[in-house]
């Protein structure tokens, strides 16, 4: 076992006080005998009310100093507020949230929170009881917190991961402690993107790994402030087999044929058998392998119709061992097409097509992640490099060369919008392309400051039909800063094009980065995408629980990390339209086409189509699973097919290491 060693740190400064007794408080309005002041008079039996009837209202104290606030106790009377914000202010002019909810119960809330001002506001939309007489009723409001300078220097990446003791389930961690100008708290150990657990020491033991398996942990440090660190190295861990078995399964037997169409193959088959037990079969087709599946029946679609194809099943073991082939069987698809029909390869590539859109011309453009550099390929298959985007960085992850758009009025500026990661942050800027490449010169930062990490980089770019840029943004690594609207971490964002706030966004009041918030409350956005009447959908990866699809409502609050999918304290947060499990999703690009939403699925190696009803979505049909590898991105090319992006490799930032293609699929 490896030697655990404790971090020893001082406190950021004196413990947290009581620093609104006492102290001048102002209301909206206030009933007879219901002054503000009495709400932060240390005393229960006296209050402040606000005049019955009126949404929204608010009350604030002045703290006379700024100062860190780390929490705030309200204590209610039965007229509480059910909806309604804690900000805080330096002037009482310009407010940043640091708690939402639209779940208030009354009594006594005790918040943790993490904010700087001068001024705490409590503003409500909503109260518990909603006759006309009613106003909101605040017996105690409490802010504490400290009057010391505050602490936003993160700690120094973790040094030296390693691993020992590797079983078939477990593993031990260690690592040399972070550094940082206050104290390290915690370290937090991720695996590939996933958090796994929460440590005070410099070593731990995950548990719950599956034998024959391959994981790659990094760590990062965290200090009392809440500062995230970069992440440590990588280690990577292969778990050896629970016993040892050389013995493969029994070939699969009655290959069959349950169905054809013009532009798919059902199949099914008899179960392996093995020693231990099948674990999955893999379907090939000419040489390649077209399909994954748990069970003993897969459809591969992506066919071509009036063409034969011939067909074999391999079942594969825990550890590895596969059969030999089934008997084939050959299948012929008819003519006509299927909703989502053939499919053809426009490109390769050997670095990973991240983002993509569409030039007038018809030609399409992509980022590769890795290489900094955006390629402009034709519709026949030509590629042409436009050249390396400046100040791109990567993260020995997922960040790099991300979201590309271009903009509505190519014809007139020339200008290419893109995401991408810099040495301390995720940013969004733009840039021309004249004569088939890029003009260096030219580059406008718009927006900086969206959190990055090795993970959780969001990344996706999109122009809505009010001619608004919408960009989905991950937490860097640190859950809470999704809820915190003075962070841009964790939200859909909505610029001018000139990187400038729309005035109209639902926090623009709030001044700071929460001008640029649409909604708030996410892990991971990678997936945009608007319909038919002008709505927002998009989509968000989860932790190891749900993966969702989500119908943006103006403001909205999405729940993380209270709330994964539908999984944990979901009340009061907006409920996505869809969830899949992690395994089965990890959805990154998503395309609308016809009322129908095209999901582009990494962990599960497919693309579903979804039929949109209303305000939620209906029918759902799986393709290409298994057959094509992990799929980035989906978008609506100019002549009514789809392009789709593969993503195979993309676990690091090493440029031109993957194997990845660009393909067309015929939508009829």
């Amino acid at each position: 076992m490896l030697a655990a060693t404790l971090v020893s740190a001082a406190p950021a400064s004196a413990a947290p006080v009581l620093l609104s007794q006492g102290k001048r408080a102002v209301a909206s309005s206030a009933g007879q005998g219901f002054a503000a002041g009495l709400a932060v008079d240390g005393t229960s039996s006296t209050r402040w009310a606000s005049v019955g009837g009126i949404d929204p209202s608010w009350i604030y104290v002045d703290l006379g100093v700024t100062a860190t606030i780390t929490r705030v106790r309200l204590q209610w009377d039965l007229s509480c507020a059910r909806a309604y914000r804690v900000e805080t202010s330096a002037d009482a002019t310009t407010w940043t949230s640091i708690h939402s909810t639209a779940a208030g119960q009354g009594g006594v809330e005790d918040l943790v929170v993490s904010g700087r001002g001068r001024y705490v506001r409590v503003y409500g939309t909503t109260r518990c009881r909603t006759a006309s007489y009613y106003g909101y009723s605040l017996q105690e409001f409490q802010v504490f917190g400290e009057t010391g300078q505050a602490d936003t220097v993160p700690p120094s990446p973790p040094p030296n991961l390693r691993s020992a003791n590797i079983t078939s389930t477990s593993v031990d961690l260690a690592w040399d402690p972070a550094t940082d100008n206050v104290g390290v708290t915690s370290y937090e150990v991720y695996q590939q993107g996933q958090f796994v657990k929460s440590v005070t020491g410099t070593s731990t033991t995950v548990t719950g790994l599956n034998p024959n398996g391959t994981y790659i942990f990094y760590v990062n440090a965290k200090d009392a402030a809440g500062n995230i660190s970069q992440a440590s190295n990588n280690t990577e861990v292969r778990t050896p087999p629970a016993q040892a078995d050389t013995e493969k399964p029994t070939a699969p037997t009655g290959l069959r044929a349950t169905g054809v169409t013009a532009n798919s193959v059902s199949l099914a088959w008899n179960a392996s058998t093995d020693n231990i037990g099948v674990t999955r079969y893999e379907v090939h087709a000419g040489g390649a392998k077209v399909g994954d599946a748990t069970g003993t029946s897969a459809t591969i679609g992506g066919r071509s119709p009036n063409t034969a194809y011939t067909f074999t099943v391999r079942a594969f073991d825990a550890v590895g061992n596969a059969s030999d082939p089934s008997t084939p069987v050959t299948a012929t698809t008819p003519s006509g097409g299927d909703q989502v029909g053939t499919v053809t390869q426009l490109a390769t590539e050997t670095d990973l097509p991240w983002g993509l859109d569409f030039l007038p011309d018809g030609s399409g453009v992509y980022t590769r992640r890795d290489a900094f550099d955006i390629v402009k390929l034709s519709p026949s298959g030509v590629k042409t490099n436009l050249g390396a985007v400046p100040g791109v960085a990567g993260t020995s992850g997922e960040g790099g060369l991300l979201g590309v758009e271009v903009s509505p009025t190519f014809a007139a500026d020339n200008y290419l919008y893109v995401y991408h990661t810099a040495a301390n942050d995720n940013r969004i800027v733009r840039i021309k392309v004249q004569n088939n490449a890029l003009v260096a010169s030219s580059l406008q930062v718009l927006l900086t400051g969206i959190p990055r990490n090795r993970y959780h980089n969001g990344g996706r770019l999109r122009f809505g039909p009010d001619g608004k840029l919408y960009a989905g943004t991950g937490d860097g690594q640190n859950a809470n800063w999704a809820q915190d609207l003075a962070n841009l971490g964790g939200k859909v964002l909505r610029l001018n094009t000139d990187g400038s706030a729309p005035t109209d966004n639902p926090f623009y009041g709030n001044g700071g980065n929460a001008r640029y918030v649409w909604t708030y409350g996410h892990r991971n956005v990678q997936g945009l995408a608007f319909d038919g009447q002008g709505r927002l959908w998009q989509a968000e990866f989860g932790n190891s629980v749900m993966d969702e699809l989500n119908l943006s409502q103006k403001g909205g609050n999405y729940g993380w990390p209270a709330c994964e999918g539908t999984s944990g304290n979901c009340s009061g947060y907006v409920a996505p339209k869809r969830t899949w499990t992690t395994a089965s999703a990890s959805p990154s690009g998503i395309a609308i086409v016809n009322n129908a939403l095209y999901v582009a699925a990494l962990r599960g190696s497919r693309l579903y189509r979804l039929e949109i009803s209303g305000t939620s979505v209906g029918s759902e049909t799986t393709h290409f699973q298994g057959t094509y590898g992990r799929l980035r991105t989906v978008e609506p090319a100019p002549d009514g097919s789809l392009w789709l992006t593969t993503s195979d490799g993309d676990k690091d930032s090493t440029p031109n290491n993957s194997n990845t293609r660009i393909l067309r699929v015929q939508l009829n």
